[in-house]
């Protein structure tokens, strides 16, 4: 779960705005129109789905120990229409419609509903492109190629010191305003790195698409937390 909930934050950057009602820590205005741009795109969309593999280092114990030995990949699925998502990963799968969030674990044989409130530290999917419009300062961190493709690497960083992370890193296309990478820099020292491996913006996705069905299963608990 921790790592299902650093994802949600590393997606922060995908459609919907923030309130206009509080100073914006503008630091740096080209960065600010390649994320508006993104955002734009990604909040027109009808539906998208990204395979996506997800990367966690943990700090060495010993320097001369294999950089292997703390490093893990995980492959997963993401789904998104305006505030709502769908994640799949490691077995297991996350429902959101924007109001209510369900987590499945097939395994288990168990799913658990809550509320979907949003907070300083775990966003939606749906958030990343206007996350920095509140409480972020933002800038350009290089423009490089990123797997052939010309993108400019964005540095955005939490004015709330009181998470727990110090920064994130995005890799946005040039042209497309496609998010490729994204790094999520926590205080601990560990990273998560989600590349984004196939990415399909032309879907059009039901509503219902992003609501648990538990109809379509059997003997399945049901904990619901509201």
């Amino acid at each position: 779960m921790k790592k299902i909930t650093a994802f949600l934050f590393a997606f922060i950057l995908c459609s919907g705005a923030f309130a206009q009602d509080k100073p914006v820590p503008v630091t740096d205005s080209e960065a600010g129109a390649i994320l508006e741009k993104a955002g734009a795109k990604y909040q027109s969309l009808k539906g998208l789905e990204a395979d996506f593999t997800l990367t966690t280092i943990n700090p060495k114990l010993k320097p001369q120990d294999d950089d292997s030995k703390y490093t893990s990949n995980n492959s997963g699925q993401l789904y998104m229409k305006g505030k709502s998502f769908k994640i799949i990963m490691n077995g297991n799968e996350i429902y959101c419609d924007g109001k209510t969030i369900w987590s499945f674990s097939p395994k288990a044989k168990e799913v658990q509903i809550n509320d979907y409130e949003e907070n300083a530290e775990t966003f939606s999917p749906t958030k990343i492109f206007s996350v920095y419009k509140e409480g972020y300062s933002y800038q350009i961190k290089e423009k490089k190629t990123y797997q052939g493709k010309n993108v400019t690497v964005l540095e955005l960083a939490p004015m709330n010191h009181k998470v727990s992370f110090f920064k994130i890193d995005i890799a946005i296309e040039d042209g497309t305003n496609n998010l490729l990478e994204s790094k999520v820099y926590e205080k601990s020292g560990v990273r998560y790195i989600y590349k984004i491996d196939k990415l399909n913006t032309s879907l059009s996705l039901v509503d219902s698409f992003f609501i648990f069905d538990n109809k379509k299963y059997t003997n399945i608990k049901t904990v619901d937390l509201r």
